[in-house]
């Protein structure tokens, strides 16, 4: 299995390309997963086909982001969530090499994956992108940092990808994201690594790869 987790959608950025392109080839289909958008993010279905379809400001960056690995627009599709039935959703997952995981409310993205019946889908495949909320539900069990669009700390539940360890996405040392992290340490004692706006891990068969990431918290404690 591979997994590349990241803090923001720089899968294209110069300086991820040269590590990325070990593992995404030319031929690779992506699919991405277009459910991890806040309630009040689209006022309608028409602004969220605005955003996510041909065109769209989020198309648009995904088309993009592909072209350092020359994947062919056609080859990039997305998971609707208004007209995009269990079956319909099922088979584009089983036709992608890729799943695409994107930013916004890693919690309302589970929601919606169990609503539409295809977790177990997402979970039979083996090459995962995601980028914050979509770095952190490829996690067994995931927490959500006090920010701006969260009020309190929680534990959630994600896809049963990764565990053993956990991510602190958007690190910036603010006293919000120490306090979870320690939290997180007391309850599960496990590593925790630093994930800042320009970096990335990408974990192929239990192995890790950091760039511009770091470990924070070992098995004994703090570290950084």
């Amino acid at each position: 299995m591979i997994n590349f987790l990241m803090s923001r959608g720089i899968i294209g950025d110069p300086n991820i390309v040269p590590y990325a392109s070990e593992y995404i080839k030319s031929h690779h289909k992506v699919l991405v997963i277009a459910l991890s958008f806040f309630r009040d993010q689209f006022q309608s279905q028409a602004d969220y086909e605005a955003f996510y379809s041909k065109g769209g400001e989020y198309y648009d960056k995904m088309i993009s982001a592909f072209l350092p690995y020359h994947i062919l627009e056609s080859n990039i599709s997305f998971l609707n969530y208004f007209k995009d039935d269990q079956e319909l959703a099922i088979k584009k997952i089983m036709e992608a090499d890729i799943i695409y995981f994107p930013g916004g409310a890693p919690d309302l993205m589970m929601q919606r994956i169990i609503e539409l019946g295809i977790k177990e889908a997402l979970e039979s495949k083996d090459f995962f992108i995601g980028s914050s909320a979509g770095a952190m539900i490829q996690f067994e069990n995931y927490h959500i940092s006090k920010d701006q669009d969260y009020l309190n700390f929680s534990y959630q539940n994600g896809l049963n990808l990764l565990k053993g360890f956990s991510i602190e996405v958007h690190f910036r040392r603010r006293k919000n994201q120490k306090k979870a992290m320690r939290k997180v340490f007391r309850a599960y004692k496990h590593p925790i690594f630093a994930l800042p706006d320009d970096g990335a891990i990408i974990i192929k068969d239990n192995e890790a790869r950091l760039i511009n990431a770091y470990l924070y918290y070992d098995l004994k404690g703090v570290i950084r």
